[in-house]
């Protein structure tokens, strides 16, 4: 306990937040000096780097996601296995910022998500809720030599809420400050909003997952072109809309007209929700860049029938602040500003913060909630129990 005495007694901690998302596309890393907590805290990215990881890893660990038939001794082997490339990309990390060890007090590890079920099914005899992510915390510590909070997510789903999204605490300390009615909108392998009230009162927040980010368009791209992401939206201009197959997303994919709370992920847009889309796109004669056009559309009339359905009636914004991968997306983005119009759709870069680690510096915020004892995630958003300090504390 000395050793987190120590840290909680430094007036500036220096957390490193690491992020690995749905799309498996590598480990972001985020070096925050941060000070204060709750509404009260500042912070500054001293250093970030994006370590991807290689094809094979990458083709391994969705591979192993998306098989229904995985091995208890597979599972414990990956568990492992991220921990020792994430302590490798660590070191690679330290070294290229010329940093010692000793210079960083804490790692904030998201973990690689394996299965989210925050929906209760029967399992033996009573209904259970679960979350599962690997990269165990306690081998990462071992590995780097330096004290992790991980695992944010398994608290909260412990207390009945939906485990995600978490980093609404984060667009509350950060985005409070504008005094004004925001949505906030993180396009990652799955696209979820936060919604900001002017008046910063933390109960009003509103958060959910909406359904497909870049998961659907990623997955067609390798499929029909073996690229990993359609990039600034190329294929997507190319094409033009399908009304089948845009009927057939609406017909298959119930998620987007779901009420809050709500989280998913490809538990959902699985595989077999993808060849099944595939198989109706190909026996309707649909070309491929016409099936990248429409998925694109679809994902940005899936975040805007969210927002119509859930938040404006009651919570209209004024802005519509943009992040994650997708946001790179230039069709995707101009076809958001065409749903949303009049309201302003922006990028979280234009408020002076990096849109590119956006949700690592989140975890490291929320990894020093977690230090200071305070609870982080959004009942109001998750329909938690009650507020949880989130996190397991593995100490070296």
């Amino acid at each position: 306990m000395q050793a987190l005495q120590r840290i909680l007694g430094k007036k500036q901690r220096r957390i490193l937040g690491l992020m690995s998302g749905t799309s498996c596309d590598g480990l972001d890393m985020a070096l925050v000096q941060v000070e204060g907590h709750s509404l009260d805290t500042n912070f500054h990215l001293l250093a970030a780097q994006t370590n991807p990881f290689s094809m094979q890893q990458k083709t391994a660990l969705l591979d192993f996601i998306k098989s229904p038939h995985v091995s208890l001794q597979s599972i414990s082997q990956m568990n492992f296995y991220l921990a020792q490339i994430w302590a490798e990309m660590i070191g690679q990390f330290l070294r290229n910022q010329n940093l010692p060890v000793d210079t960083i007090d804490l790692i904030a590890s998201h973990g690689q998500t394996l299965w989210h079920q925050p929906q209760s099914q029967t399992f033996i005899d009573r209904a259970v809720t679960s979350t599962l992510q690997m990269g165990d915390p306690a081998v990462l510590a071992q590995l780097t030599g330096i004290t992790v909070i991980g695992d944010f997510r398994v608290a909260d789903v412990a207390l009945g809420g939906q485990g995600a999204p978490l980093i609404p605490y984060f667009d509350w300390i950060y985005f409070s400050r504008f005094n004004s009615d925001l949505l906030i909108l993180n396009i990652g392998g799955i696209s979820n909003v936060t919604y900001i009230p002017a008046d910063g009162v933390f109960e009003r927040i509103m958060a959910f997952d909406c359904g497909p980010g870049n998961m659907l368009i990623d997955q067609a791209m390798q499929h029909f072109y073996e690229k990993g992401f359609d990039r600034d939206g190329t294929v997507a201009y190319s094409g033009r809309i399908s009304q089948d197959l845009l009927n057939d997303l609406l017909a298959m994919d119930h998620f987007i007209e779901q009420s809050p709370p709500k989280s998913t992920g490809r538990e959902h847009y699985s595989s077999a929700f993808f060849h099944q889309l595939i198989q109706h796109a190909e026996q309707g004669h649909i070309q491929t860049q016409d099936i990248i056009h429409t998925l694109t559309e679809y994902t940005a009339f899936a975040i805007h029938r969210n927002y119509q359905r859930f938040i404006e009636p009651s919570h209209p914004v004024e802005q519509l602040i943009a992040s994650g991968g997708g946001a790179d997306n230039r069709f995707l983005m101009e076809r958001l500003q065409d749903y949303f119009h009049p309201v302003k759709v922006s990028r979280v870069q234009d408020f002076q913060l990096d849109e590119a680690y956006k949700e690592a510096i989140g975890f490291a915020v929320l990894a020093n909630e977690t230090l200071h004892g305070l609870p982080s995630n959004v009942p109001a958003a998750t329909r938690a129990r009650r507020p949880a300090i989130l996190g397991k504390i593995c100490l070296v």
